[in-house]
């Protein structure tokens, strides 16, 4: 199958954002990249996860050649 404008399932890894997560330890809002799992609250320095949901690289055959081997493996350890 080939998309013209890329893998739409990828998208969210390759077109990174920034979103606001609420540190459960204090609330304030930490800035996580949607290409990121985990970040350190600068205001108590507790650590801050994001919840990953199902996405391609837990059934496309060709995620790791899509995203990257770095990319994958980081992702993929954090379910």
């Amino acid at each position: 199958m080939s998309f013209r404008n890329g893998c739409p399932g990828a998208r969210l890894f390759k077109d990174v954002r920034p979103e606001d997560i609420a540190c459960p330890h204090c609330g304030y809002l930490v800035e996580i990249w949607s290409d990121e799992i985990k970040a350190r609250c600068p205001n108590c320095h507790g650590l801050v996860l994001r919840e990953r949901q199902a996405s391609c690289i837990d059934w496309c055959r060709s995620a790791k050649e899509c995203l990257g081997e770095e990319t994958y493996q980081r992702l993929k350890g954090s379910k």
